[in-house]
């Protein structure tokens, strides 16, 4: 069973840029729309959940540095 929707020249735009050689407009949906935030996106697309773990708590001491720096 499938579900028609309709979208804004805009909205198809947008999509057209992420999707892939070979890929549906579903298949560029659900992966976008994954719940791991990295998945599918550049150079973190292929790497482990581990890495792009990592990466994350990384970024989040970085901001907490940058904000205890302008909190003094």
């Amino acid at each position: 069973m499938s579900t028609s929707i309709r979208l804004s020249k805009e909205a198809k735009a947008r999509l057209d840029r992420f999707k892939r050689e070979g890929e549906s407009y579903e298949d560029v949906i659900l992966r976008l729309t994954e719940r791991d935030k990295w998945a599918g996106f550049g150079v973190l697309s292929e790497t482990s959940t581990d890495t792009r773990e990592g990466l994350g708590r990384m970024r989040e001491a970085m901001r907490e540095g940058v904000t205890e720096d302008i909190e003094n």
